[in-house]
């Protein structure tokens, strides 16, 4: 695709925007928004994207897109023959070239974690009877198995576990597709319930578990904190932690077309959960509310193994949802 010669842009970029930084494995470079400031994110997080395939700005925090000529037109103010003529007679600088290339090496330093050298799949059968002998293989393909992650609606590609791996040995990993169908990151969990911590994460730049499985012609997304229980919905992803990362807020914000709702666990007990769902109410956003008759479930995989489902129908959690003074007052009297 045509457009001004790229190295005109970049250097643009590292000119005018904040704490820029390319982002190797999604082929697109990311800033701070010199047009809006970003607001309240200012400093936090980075709005802006640059996506050098298709040639264009986006900034997800005042949701405008351009050209790239009419983004350096606006942030440059020249006018735009003086812009063409600048591109005749290019040549990048060195400083904006040393940027560049710390950068990238930065990247590489974070770059999509592998998984375990020695990892085993045991959605392989045929892995399976290959490690039979294993006692880990097979307490967690019971594990699995108990927990019908097997059959699961919105199972990932595959699971592991690994004999080695210094961390996450004898746990079971989770792994996290991206858009383009490659883990990007993964969470492992301990097979053991009294070994903690429960869940531990390796991530370069965490995408959001599921986020590979949307559904486009369901008008919802569905957002669990564990991947496990985001496993029985259709469209739910899961955050794997107790806030987004800037790549997975990126994502959100993308499903323009969707309504977003926020499924937490059972557990009026847990204070730090309390306050989220507090903070959510606050900002208007859409919350399932556990309704009286599934009070002695802690969470939707509990529900579905009770029952013996695969499936928790997604309707029911819509039909459960509500925001603002009346979210506030179901919470109270449910």
């Amino acid at each position: 695709m045509e457009g001004l010669p790229q190295d005109y842009v970049i250097q643009a970029l590292y000119s005018h925007c904040k704490r820029p930084v390319y982002k190797k494995y999604q082929r697109v470079y990311n800033a701070e928004c010199c047009v809006c400031g970003e607001g309240h994110s200012a400093g936090r997080k980075r709005r802006l994207f640059y996506f050098p395939d298709d040639r264009y700005f986006y900034c997800f925090n005042c949701s405008r897109s351009w050209s790239e000529l009419n983004w350096i037109h606006e942030i440059s103010k020249k006018p735009v023959y003086e812009i063409l003529k600048e591109t005749k007679t290019f040549h990048s600088s060195k400083e904006i070239q040393t940027k560049i290339a710390k950068q990238n090496e930065v990247v590489k330093a974070v770059d999509i974690p592998a998984l375990p050298d020695d990892a085993i799949d045991i959605f392989d059968s045929n892995q399976v009877v290959f490690h039979k002998e294993e006692k880990l293989v097979k307490s967690s393909v019971e594990y699995a198995q108990k927990r019908r992650l097997f059959t699961a609606v919105n199972r990932p590609k595959s699971l592991y576990v690994s004999l080695k791996d210094k961390v996450h040995k004898n746990r079971l990993i989770i792994p996290f597709y991206g858009e383009t169908g490659k883990v990007e990151s993964y969470q492992s969990r301990s097979l053991d319930g009294d070994v903690y911590p429960k869940y531990l994460t390796k991530y370069g730049e965490k995408s959001l578990y599921g986020e590979n499985n949307i559904d486009n012609d369901i008008p919802y997304i569905f957002i669990f904190e564990g991947p496990i229980d985001a496993m029985f919905v259709k469209n739910a992803v899961a955050v794997g932690g107790s806030s987004m990362t800037d790549k997975q807020e990126s994502f959100i914000k993308k499903c323009v077309d969707k309504e977003i709702i926020y499924v937490y666990d059972n557990d009026k007990n847990n204070k730090e959960m309390s306050k989220k769902i507090k903070n959510l109410i606050k900002q208007n956003k859409k919350l399932f509310v556990w309704p009286k008759e599934f009070k002695k479930f802690k969470d939707v995989n509990e529900i579905c193994c009770n029952l013996h489902l695969d499936e928790l129908p997604y309707k029911f959690i819509v039909q459960n949802s509500y925001s603002g003074v009346e979210a506030l007052m179901k919470q109270k009297t449910t």
